[in-house]
């Protein structure tokens, strides 16, 4: 064998190779573990891992911050994390929290890399209640420089060394660092404000100070022109309570802040000038004074307002509100001269089956007879016709968008006329014969022909097939009736004949099917569009309505005319005969719409007419002249800012400024969409108040006045008013004990009439039960029994029908809440009620009415004399004393007269005659969103209180969970009035008859009507 054949004990070459290369790599890797380079870049790792956890602290820090004042939580929750907040620190702890959070976050990003050398900073992520609350305890934090500096110490921060995926060193660092941002001086300085405006006079509450004080001189100056002859109708009201309140807020600002919310400064201004022309306005004697002076512009912008537009070119919104309501039922109910719901639906479901056609004269030849010759008789004439018809190609007669085409020809006529006159002249007889041959083109086409309704002319499609929107039969029938009159009539080549000779098929009428579930698909569709034009409104010039210039019933007319194409919505093509019946429903209703608001139009400009002409005969000008008044108002009251305006800045360099919302705390509601954080549609209420004078009566209400018919000529007074008269008479007895004969008399028969006239409008809910349910007599009557007997008198029943209350009632009662037929159930009672309350038979006499107001004043004047002159004359006694010396002797000597408001109290010893009044007035606010925005020397920064729910995933699961919210700033207030005037005159109280005057929203207190409208609430 040779050698190199031999390969017995051979290792091969590339074995040896991979021996010598890891041998090799062993050898190197001992060698470098005993590396003291590398053992510095531990060291250096470490050093360095360390000052990045540092910065990641801070950075940390600084998104707590931010976080948690944009964020804020004032009220923890019952969870995992708000169970972690006290209730003494929640805010501070809340922070804590998002600082432990966010380090953890930051920390992540901790990563040192020297050559194999790995060094990361971490905090241990938390799962649990319980270690959730070890990465809070971990946190403390402190403030310097007066809140502008937030201190913040995280402990135990592992710093670990790997090398090679091996830990070789690690260690627990403390991180304390201090961040400049004003996180705790923005919560501090707005839980100070927020003190101030809940706490009361005597511990510090500045609002509580500053509301007593204005209404008191707001009283005290209105009670005291009242006494001397002013027409003044309302001494305390709840407009100069609110006026108070706005300036008791500015104030509370300024000492909490150093600053006040210059939107808000200017927007008092507005209300200013606004209850100043009410005033002023109210006292022209006109009756539509209040009206007019609503008017005015709102100090409250709406959504679309420019926010530095000047007062007087403000906008106010008018809705259609209730005509949107009145067109659905009578719509729906068939009521007036417009089409019902049942015709318009019907009539889109007609069709006529016909066969159209198109005739075209191609040529007229004519053989004319022979001549008879002298002597002949004309004694007879014959004509014989005969027709044929040749097919030509097609040519469709033209039709409307909405008929169908089942079937179509065209044809040639060719008609022979043969005359033949018969002559005669003696025994003999002649023939002569005329002959006409016409060529005529005849297009024929069998249609169905839709009804005419109110929706656009449209293709259907389908139309002569099943389908469409609810899968209905369509015009199916009515094309095989179309089919049907071909064939009967022997085929185009006869019906073109026909048509020549002038006798064409007769059109039939067909009706489709309705589909299944048609009612109430169109319906719901109806309802839909009902609220979405309810909610339509226009933006007119304040000015321009406070003068008569602008009809708003109008200008919604003009501009629902504008848009009617779009929302009748009509697509290119039905979707089936259901679909064009739908459009035609919705086109009928916004025609219902514009034919309301056009009368509505007619009423306001025959109103707007009337005023003026009231306000030129009260020597105070026409209404233009009043708007112009207010302009000279707001000229006087000027656009200056005053100092402060743009924050004052602290010692350390920072300056707050608060931005409210709404900027002034209104009576009315506002638009949710005009307010943060409230839903669209939805009415917020920022301020509500109360004030309750003792010594008046519910009679004369000045709404009553403007808004209930008036029956001067039959002297009778509207239903509510004789209802407040007796709920006033009632209270008045009781507090008396039933001591007084005559008012007891009167009550009686005041409650009679009362009880009397509220029966046809329960008759009138009777038969709008029959015609909108299906309920037998008996369930309606109990029904009716059960939902009108929670008002068990018949006073609070009469209120109950004029207010809205009784038809609501009724119709949960009848129908289940919350669905269609519950909501078109309340629309149909507060409809019938609406048109009862018209007729005579639901009002009261007039004479009843006042004599019980009269024996109900002197009554309660009786009865509180002896108890209230002590307290009242101490309160006033040093107030009035130096007036009444001066003017009684040469001005009030005269005898008393009838006092309307007010209480004549008996003589106390060493003092004068006095007349007395007494108000409770309590008012309660709520921001919907208060921001104060640091600005200056350290990071600018806003802190936002809106009542939002604050939420956090904690533990990285992908799922947020409450921590708590953020409360939105509220308060309340209340004081006491007294208010003393001498004998005489007119006294001194509201004589407007509402007693207990309530803004919009007290019984709900400040914030939204309907909870749901503020979901940040919940």
């Amino acid at each position: 064998m040779r050698l190199a054949a031999d390969d017995r004990g051979r290792v091969p070459f590339a074995l040896l190779g991979v021996l010598l290369l890891v041998g090799s790599a062993t050898f190197s890797g001992a060698l470098s573990a005993h590396d003291p380079v590398a053992d510095r870049r531990v060291d250096d790792a470490m050093d360095r891992a360390t000052a990045q956890a540092d910065a990641a602290v801070r950075a940390a820090v600084g998104d707590a911050a931010r976080e948690a004042a944009a964020n804020p939580v004032t009220s923890p929750a019952n969870t995992t994390a708000g169970r972690l907040l006290s209730d003494e620190h929640t805010f501070r702890d809340y922070l804590r929290l998002r600082i432990a959070l966010a380090a953890t976050e930051r920390l992540r990003a901790v990563s040192v890399g020297r050559g194999d050398v790995n060094a990361t900073a971490t905090l241990p992520r938390p799962t649990n209640e319980s270690s959730l609350r070890d990465a809070m305890d971990r946190v403390s934090i402190s403030s310097r420089e007066n809140g502008t500096v937030l201190v913040a110490t995280v402990e135990n921060v592992s710093v670990e060394v790997a090398r090679g995926g091996r830990t070789v060193a690690a260690d627990s660092v403390t991180t304390t660092v201090g961040v400049r941002t004003p996180v705790l001086a923005l919560h501090d300085r707005t839980e100070s404000f927020e003190r101030r405006l809940d706490a009361n006079a005597l511990d510090g509450g500045t609002l509580d100070a500053t509301v007593t004080t204005a209404m008191w001189a707001s009283a005290w100056t209105r009670g005291w022109s009242q006494y001397a002859g002013a027409p003044v109708d309302n001494v305390v009201s709840n407009d100069h309570a609110a006026l108070a309140t706005n300036a008791g807020v500015l104030l509370a600002e300024q000492q909490a802040f150093g600053a006040t919310d210059a939107d808000a400064r200017g927007a008092t201004g507005r209300a200013a000038v606004k209850t100043g022309a009410k005033s002023l306005l109210s006292q022209t004697g006109v009756s539509a004074a209040p009206e007019l002076a609503n008017a005015l512009p709102a100090p409250n912008p709406d959504a679309e307002s420019p926010a530095s537009e000047v007062p007087t070119n403000r906008t106010i919104n008018a809705s259609v509100g209730s005509a949107a309501d009145h067109a659905l039922v009578g719509l729906l109910d068939g009521r007036g001269d417009a089409p019902a719901y049942d015709d318009v639906v019907a009539d889109a479901h007609r069709a006529g089956v016909e066969i159209d056609a198109e005739t075209d004269v191609l040529s007229r030849t004519e053989d004319p007879p022979e001549n008879s010759g002298r002597g002949w008789t004309l004694v007879s004439i014959s004509t014989d016709t005969s027709s044929s018809a040749e097919t030509v190609p097609t040519r469709t007669p033209a039709v409307a968008a909405d008929t169908v085409v089942v079937d179509a020809g065209s044809r040639i006529v060719t008609t022979v006329e043969t005359t033949t006159r018969t002559f005669r002249r003696g025994n003999e007889t002649l023939q002569t014969e005329a002959r006409t041959e016409t060529r005529t083109r005849v297009d024929l086409a069998a249609v169905v022909d839709p009804a005419a309704v109110s929706a656009p002319v449209r293709p259907i499609d389908p139309a002569v097939t099943s389908g469409g929107a609810l899968d209905g039969e369509n015009f199916a029938a009515a094309a095989d009736a179309a089919a049907d009159v071909v064939v009967t009539r022997g085929g185009f080549d006869d019906i073109a004949c026909d048509v020549v000779t002038g006798t064409p098929p007769e059109p039939r009428q067909t009706t489709a099917p309705m589909a299944g579930g048609l009612d109430r698909w169109v319906r719901s569709d109806l309802i839909e569009l009902a609220d979405r034009v309810r909610d339509r409104r226009v933006t007119v010039s304040a000015r321009r309505v406070a003068a008569g210039e602008v009809n708003p019933a109008a200008e919604l007319a003009s501009d629902l005319r504008a848009d009617r194409s779009d929302l009748v919505d009509a697509p290119a093509a039905y979707d089936g005969v259901a679909d064009r019946a739908r459009v035609a429903v919705r086109a009928t209703y916004l025609d219902r719409v514009l034919a309301t608001l056009d009368h509505r139009a007619n009423q306001t400009a025959a109103a707007s007419d009337a005023a003026n002409n009231e306000s030129k005969d009260a020597e105070f000008g026409s209404l233009s002249e009043a708007v112009r008044a207010e302009e000279v108002a707001r000229a006087a009251l000027g656009d200056s800012r005053a100092d402060g305006a743009n924050g004052t800045a602290n010692e350390s360099g920072v300056r707050f400024v608060p931005d409210a919302e709404p900027m002034y705390l209104s009576l009315g509601g506002l638009d949710g969409a005009a307010v943060p954080t409230v839903a669209r549609g939805g009415t917020y209420h920022p301020l509500v108040a109360r004030n309750t004078n003792l010594f008046t009566l519910p009679y004369g209400d000045a709404a009553d006045t403007v808004l209930e018919p008036l029956f001067g000529a039959n002297r009778r007074v509207p239903l509510r008013v004789a209802a407040r008269t007796l709920l006033a008479a009632d209270s008045t007895l009781e507090n008396t004990n039933a001591t007084n004969e005559t008012l007891a008399d009167r009550r009686d028969r005041l409650e009679t009439a009362v009880d009397r006239s509220v029966v046809p409008a329960e008759e009138a809910a009777r038969h709008t039960l029959r015609d909108h349910t299906n309920h037998s007599v008996t369930e309606r009557q109990r029904i009716l029994e059960r939902s009108l007997g929670a008002w068990d008198d018949p006073a609070h029943r009469a209120l109950a029908i004029t207010n809205g209350s009784a038809a609501r009632a009724i119709a949960v009662e009848a129908a289940a809440p919350g669905t269609v037929e519950a909501d078109l159930l309340e629309l149909r009672l507060d409809d019938a009620f609406r048109a009862v309350r018209s007729d005579r038979s639901t009002t009261v006499p007039q004479r009843l009415t006042n004599r019980t107001v009269e024996t109900t004043r002197t009554a309660r004047q009786q009865a509180v004399s002896d108890t209230a002159t002590d307290a009242a004359m101490s309160a006033t006694e040093d107030a009035v004393a130096d007036r009444l010396n001066d003017t009684l002797d040469s001005r009030f000597d005269t005898s008393f007269k009838r006092i309307p408001a007010g209480m004549p109290v008996a003589p106390v010893p060493g003092s004068w005659y006095a007349t007395v009044n007494v108000w409770d007035v309590a008012v309660a606010g709520e921001f919907a969103q208060f921001r104060v925005h640091a600005r200056g020397d350290a990071e600018s920064l806003t802190y936002a209180r809106d009542g939002s729910t604050v939420t956090l995933d904690w533990d990285d699961d992908g799922t947020a969970e409450t921590v708590g919210r953020g409360d939105r700033v509220s308060f309340d207030v209340e004081t006491t009035i007294v208010v003393a005037v001498p004998p005489s005159g007119v006294g001194v109280g509201d004589i407007d008859g509402n007693a207990d005057e309530r803004s919009e929203g007290w019984q709900g207190g400040p914030g939204c009507t309907v909870a749901a409208d503020c979901p940040l609430d919940e």
